[in-house]
């Protein structure tokens, strides 16, 4: 295990320790990202493929969701999820269906391309989370989470003001 002093190569310790706990937040979410983005190459998947995959097999209704509520679940803008199904649909992993009664609305479904990728990669994708977050053990996964709510609490409710 590496301190954060020694592992961004700081001169001094940083003095506050929210704001190194802070540091430390950050620095654990871009490794995060970057382990995630390596573990998902081999797949020829990015992250956020990965997710809107995960997200239509595990949180939607049969595999599918409309493309507003999809946005809002990967807190990316509309713009963003039209350019991301465009391409997921063109490599065959997603499909837009028209929402019945209204056809301007379309919703994304996964195809079984899509949930046969998804399954692939969540296996190694999980596996690697255990060995990352395991030692942590359930209750210290618990008290993790439950932090970082707190800090999510606090920064919505900033926001919201």
């Amino acid at each position: 295990m590496m301190p954060l002093q020694q592992e961004l190569n700081l001169l001094h310790p940083v003095e506050d320790a929210r704001n190194e706990a802070a540091l430390n937040i950050v620095l654990t979410g871009e490794l995060l990202s970057k382990e995630a983005d390596r573990i998902l190459k081999p797949f020829k998947m990015t992250q956020a493929q990965f997710n809107v995959l995960m997200l239509l097999r595990f949180q939607s209704e049969k595999g599918e969701v409309n493309q507003t509520r999809l946005g809002r679940m990967l807190l990316v803008n509309r713009s963003n999820v039209t350019g991301l199904v465009d391409r997921m649909e063109r490599d065959g992993l997603v499909e837009r269906v028209a929402e019945p009664g209204d056809r301007r609305v379309k919703k994304v479904k996964i195809s079984e391309a899509g949930r046969k990728a998804c399954e692939k990669a969540a296996k190694t994708y999980f596996a690697r989370i255990e060995e990352i977050i395991g030692p942590l053990g359930a209750n210290g996964v618990k008290e993790l989470c439950r932090q970082l709510d707190h800090i999510r609490a606090a920064i919505h409710e900033q926001s919201s003001e």
